[in-house]
């Protein structure tokens, strides 16, 4: 019996540690599909200049997921490859924070821009994530950015 218990607690702190830790999730796996079929809905409906042609995928250059929360760097294209910019979105590396409900990823924070931003517009997007979105997610420059280090 106590190495049955001994069992659950190691299982239990190994699963727990697993939750804390960012990590990438597999391409074709549940998450990383509803992640993107999150990031999709909110780029189409905020940027597309009209009906596409063919479904939107992205191809990611960045994702990490921690707990409830993860960050997304990631281009646009239209399934068959070719780009999607800029005619039916804006040409950019889109940049999304998202957090987990109950049942689905939503879009928090959209960090996309194609310039540095000012002190004051850290000062604004660190505002616009709660308290508790972990920056551990976010890219190198991104985590100096809003720890308010230089590059």
């Amino acid at each position: 019996m106590k190495k049955i218990i001994y069992l659950a607690a190691v299982c239990f702190c190994v699963i727990g540690a697993q939750a804390q830790t960012p990590h990438t999730p597999q391409p074709r796996s549940a998450q990383r599909q509803a992640i993107c079929d999150a990031a999709r809905t909110y780029v189409v409906a905020k940027y597309a200049s009209g009906p596409s042609p063919q479904p939107i995928v992205f191809r990611i250059e960045h994702l990490l997921v921690k707990d409830r929360f993860c960050n997304m760097e990631a281009v646009a294209l239209f399934k068959d490859g070719s780009n999607a910019a800029p005619t039916y979105l804006p040409d950019v590396v889109f940049n999304l924070c998202l957090k987990r409900t109950e049942d689905e990823w939503r879009v928090v924070a959209h960090l996309s821009r194609s310039d540095v931003p000012t002190q004051t517009e850290i000062a604004q997007i660190r505002a616009r994530l709660s308290t508790d979105f972990p920056f551990s997610v976010l890219s190198p420059t991104w985590r100096k950015l809003l720890n308010g280090q230089n590059q």
